[in-house]
C-alpha cells in the first residue's frame, strides 16, 4: 500500500526509481521539519483545531501545573477504575513532569548523592 502511495506521486515516468526515492525522501524531511514549526502550523501529523480549542485559561486553586493546559475533551467522559500498574505510569508521569514537584525530587537527589 505505501509503494502504491509513492508510485501514484510519481513526476518522471522514464526513471521511475529515482523518482519514487525522491518522493520518500521529500516527504520524509517534511514530516521531520513540521515537528519543530511553530504550533499555529497546521500540518499532516498535527490537526492544530483538533487538541487546541483557543480556549481561555482558567485557573483553579490547587490545581498541578500539569492540569492547566487549554483543550477540549475528545469524548464525554466516563469514569473508570485504573489497575495497579497503569496507576503507577500516571503518578510517575505526573510527578516527573508537574513544576511544583521538582523542588521536592532535586531535594532527594541532592541528599541521595
Amino acid at each position: 500500500m505505501f509503494l502504491h502511495h509513492l508510485k501514484k506521486k510519481v513526476g518522471n515516468k522514464a526513471r521511475v526509481e529515482g523518482s519514487i526515492c525522491n518522493v520518500y525522501l521529500v516527504e520524509e524531511a517534511s514530516n521531520f521539519c513540521s515537528h519543530y514549526f511553530e504550533s499555529h502550523v497546521h500540518t499532516r501529523q498535527r490537526n492544530v483545531p483538533c487538541n487546541d480549542d483557543g480556549g481561555v485559561e482558567v485557573p483553579i486553586e490547587g490545581n498541578l501545573s500539569i492540569f492547566t493546559y487549554l483543550g477540549r475533551s475528545y469524548r464525554t467522559a466516563k469514569p473508570r477504575l485504573i489497575e495497579g500498574g497503569e496507576l503507577r505510569v500516571a503518578q510517575t508521569y505526573i510527578l516527573l513532569n508537574c513544576d511544583e514537584v521538582t523542588p521536592y525530587i532535586e531535594d532527594v537527589i541532592l541528599v541521595t548523592t
